[in-house]
């Protein structure tokens, strides 16, 4: 039976981003990081009041989003290394996103400025994200290839 591998690579982008925040909310529980993934995120809607709920919904779109670009951008990059590839396309997006959540969020002073630690906890979550992303792939979306010899 045929199924539709970019929708496929949306759902687990989707997938992807439970450990994330599971990762961040323990990081948060122990008093690492002052926010979590998801309340982080719902900054960029609410501007100052974090919301689980929110940030979840935008979370996921964006893991969709981000895994449906990974899904095309292996056309180009081959289909070798997968967690390796998708930790990096999830930190350049981690980076992207915090330049633009620093521009228009905390650099304007909505929100107090966090602490560094919550910079190290959304790249920790970040590369979770990525290793989940890259297992999905390979074991789901990419099952039956073999790397060619050459």
């Amino acid at each position: 039976m045929k199924y539709d591998k970019p929708t496929l690579a949306m759902f687990m982008g989707a997938l992807s981003t439970v450990p994330y925040e599971i990762v961040t909310r323990i990081l948060m529980t122990f008093g690492f990081a002052k926010y979590s993934v998801y309340q982080l995120t719902s900054f960029m809607i609410t501007l100052d009041r974090p919301n689980v709920i929110l940030g979840a919904i935008y979370s996921i779109i964006l893991g969709c989003v981000l895994s449906l670009v990974f899904y095309y951008a292996l056309k180009f990059l081959d289909h070798d290394y997968f967690i390796i590839k998708s930790i990096g396309i999830s930190l350049l997006n981690w980076l992207t996103l915090e330049v633009i959540f620093m521009w228009l969020i905390e650099g304007r002073n909505f929100i107090p400025h966090r602490p560094i630690n919550d910079y190290y906890s959304e790249m920790i979550g970040s590369i979770v994200f990525g290793i989940t992303l890259g297992l999905l792939f390979r074991y789901y979306l990419f099952k039956g290839y073999k790397k060619s010899a050459s």
